[in-house]
């Protein structure tokens, strides 16, 4: 009895200990969650306030079928994912450079590192300014080099897209760079020696030995990298602000601007639970396809 008491008491503490972060995540997270879910199937105005929300069905959700610019927006979302292997790559590539001998890298870890704590308003326009296609640097060195006629970087519907993503690249690179050199340094280095012996060269080492070994780390990077690619906003919002035309609309762009500027807060609801949806979906076939290719 006096042990089931002492349990009782540990629990009751625990539970007190927990109890603001469940308080906030019962209030700020599963009842806006369920709310969202409530007001996707009516046609509510914001400014309009709850009086006037009147109850439409799945409307919102058949509306979503002859939406253009909602399928515009999915397919620049899914045009982001292009860049999850390329950082993948750039971030393992760089973390075995900066884990062999390299003069300076602990300096070198901090640089790369810097664009992922700096204020992502401030990085976003200085990335804003760089590629200004009149006065920007990146056109005057490229000017300077020969090239008449350079891109117009963010104002062009090509180019636009690249330059978001390569911003995503540049941010998060430091990050994954880091998160490898700590899985990298966890692999025995006995199993490079033996396989050095046995006549490996370095690339059947990097092939059975590394790759093998860091595919948790591999697997944590790419869902990150997915998830990143899909909760774009704050750079579209500053760099090109959906344009130039389309080209870089993305869901949480355009949800944000159903509910906030055009106060169609229904609909908005409608696009945010089928987009959260899909990440689920795609989420779920990582962590079933993960079995096949990532060793424990």
């Amino acid at each position: 009895m006096i042990k089931n008491r002492n349990n009782l008491r540990e629990n009751i503490t625990g539970y007190l200990f927990i109890l603001p972060n469940l308080i906030g995540l019962a209030v700020l997270v599963m009842y806006s969650l369920g709310y969202s879910l409530f007001i996707s199937f009516t046609d509510w105005n914001l400014i309009g306030g709850l009086g006037n929300t009147k109850f439409v069905g799945f409307d919102n959700y058949k509306q979503l079928l002859t939406d253009e610019l909602f399928w515009t927006s999915l397919y620049n979302n899914f045009w982001f994912l292009l860049v999850v292997p390329v950082e993948t790559v750039l971030a393992l590539m760089l973390a075995i450079a900066l884990n062999e001998f390299v003069f300076g890298r602990k300096f070198l870890r901090v640089i790369y590192f810097l664009p992922y704590i700096t204020n992502m308003a401030a990085i976003l326009i200085v990335w804003h300014l760089m590629f200004n296609p009149q006065k920007g640097p990146v056109n005057l060195l490229l000017g300077a080099i020969g090239i008449k006629n350079p891109p117009t970087w963010l104002l062009d519907e090509f180019w636009s897209k690249p330059t978001v993503a390569l911003f995503g690249i540049w941010t998060t690179l430091g990050f994954y760079m880091l998160v490898y050199l700590a899985g990298l340094q966890s692999i025995p280095k006995e199993l490079y020696e033996s396989a050095e012996i046995d006549g490996a060269g370095p690339f059947k080492r990097f092939i059975n030995i590394t790759v093998p070994l860091v595919s948790p780390t591999t697997f944590f990077i790419v869902i990150m990298s997915v998830l990143k690619a899909f909760q774009q906003w704050s750079n579209i919002q500053i760099l090109t602000e959906g344009g130039p035309g389309d080209s870089t609309y993305v869901l949480g762009y355009y949800i944000y601007k159903l509910g906030f500027n055009y106060y169609r807060m229904g609909y908005a609801s409608a696009i945010a639970w089928v987009f959260f949806a899909i990440v689920v979906i795609i989420t779920l076939i990582q962590w079933k396809a993960q079995k096949k290719w990532v060793h424990y």
